[in-house]
């Protein structure tokens, strides 16, 4: 496996976890913006979207960019399953072809 792919999934991995904590602290329906930051959640997902974006940068210093932005894709797969176990949001047929189809990609663009 080179470094580049192990990057992008560690970066994608931060990233994805920030996504959940943001909607998290997005789904407790703040009166104003500024109550927001009263929520952990917002303060964790802020830290893991900037470890991911870390990540991210050392990725592309690791690879050439039209790969490691293509492989970068795989947040899409991560986010589907999290959002299911951790938000509880339903899978349905359209967004398990569209993974499926973003899966196939990866691995296609992987092997070349």
């Amino acid at each position: 496996m080179n470094k580049a792919l192990v990057l992008v999934l560690i970066a994608e991995f931060w990233m994805t976890i920030g996504q959940i904590c943001l909607k998290k602290t997005a789904n407790n329906r703040a009166l104003s913006p500024i109550y927001y930051l009263r929520f952990p959640t917002l303060w964790m997902g802020g830290l893991a979207m900037l470890a991911g974006l870390l990540f991210w940068f050392a990725a592309l210093s690791a690879g050439e960019l039209s790969y490691v932005y293509l492989l970068g894709s795989i947040q899409y797969i991560f986010t589907l399953f999290a959002a299911h176990f951790f938000l509880h949001e339903k899978i349905n047929a359209a967004k398990l072809t569209g993974t499926l189809l973003i899966t196939l990609g990866i691995i296609l663009t992987a092997v070349s």
